[in-house]
């Protein structure tokens, strides 16, 4: 186990394929340890800047943000983070930003086919990724574009704002709250067969310094739907029966199910 301070000191005593030596690791995979913990490293020529008397002070350390790591072990997780469009200053509110209507946010992107490439589930059935380390959203095929645009419009305006959104660190422990899709429900809620996907760790989002969790829901609420055979549903006020006539019957039965609404 080696904290940032440690390591920050390492790297500005000897170059960077030693020290990765000294962890049996490679010197890239050194720089990928030195950015999960904010340290900053020594840039490329600086050793043979030193050897003859000429190299550039060295960068300081900067504080810990919310969200770093503040220690790495050989046998620990190496998170790769989305590179932000915006990294703001923590200790100073960072000026508002104006958000780019094409600018994609880093959780988002790839995102869509992890949620496409899921778990098979009905047409109106929420999505089940395979992928667990994947931003908090509970949605279904039909509204996906729809709660993915709002996810990427939400996390940049926060960002615009000073404010830090990413997926959990794992150097801090979260707790998820307990998601309840349903609009309104007589019932309590039965948590642990309610069939929703849940991430690996949760999406938050950092106030200063304080924690906040998102969950981007697409609620459902329960309606008169109609079967039309072949397994499909239609709700019963868009439903047009048949002409009556003494040959054609009708097939259809009414019954109360769960139907997707907006995010």
């Amino acid at each position: 186990m080696i904290t940032r301070e440690e390591l920050y000191d390492l790297v500005w005593s000897k170059p960077m394929l030693r020290v990765a030596e000294q962890f049996e690791v490679s010197s890239s995979y050194m720089a990928r340890v030195c950015s999960a913990l904010n340290v900053p490293r020594p840039e490329r020529g600086y050793w043979a800047k030193m050897a003859v008397g000429k190299a550039p002070p060295q960068d300081p350390l900067p504080d810990a943000r919310p969200g770093d790591l503040l220690s790495w072990s050989r046998d620990g997780e190496l998170p790769v983070r989305p590179k932000p469009a915006y990294v703001p200053e923590i200790r100073k509110r960072a000026p508002r930003q104006r958000v780019s209507r094409e600018a994609i946010h880093g959780l988002i992107r790839g995102a869509r086919a992890h949620f496409e490439s899921g778990r098979p589930v009905d047409e109106e059935t929420y999505l089940k990724p395979y992928k667990k380390l994947l931003l908090d959203v509970i949605t279904s095929k039909v509204c996906l574009d729809k709660s993915l645009d709002f996810a990427n419009e939400l996390f940049k305006r926060l960002e615009a704002s000073g404010h830090r959104v990413m997926i959990a660190p794992t150097n801090e422990k979260f707790s998820r709250a307990r998601i309840d899709e349903r609009e309104t429900s007589q019932r309590p809620r039965d948590y642990y067969h309610s069939g929703l996907w849940s991430p690996y760790r949760p999406t938050i989002v950092y106030i200063g310094t304080i924690a906040v969790g998102l969950t981007i829901v697409e609620a459902s609420e329960k309606v008169l739907m109609r079967y039309i055979g072949n397994g499909k549903y239609i709700r019963e006020a868009d439903y047009i029966p048949p002409r009556r006539s003494r040959y054609a019957a009708d097939h259809t039965w009414a019954t109360t199910k769960k139907s997707r609404r907006a995010v």
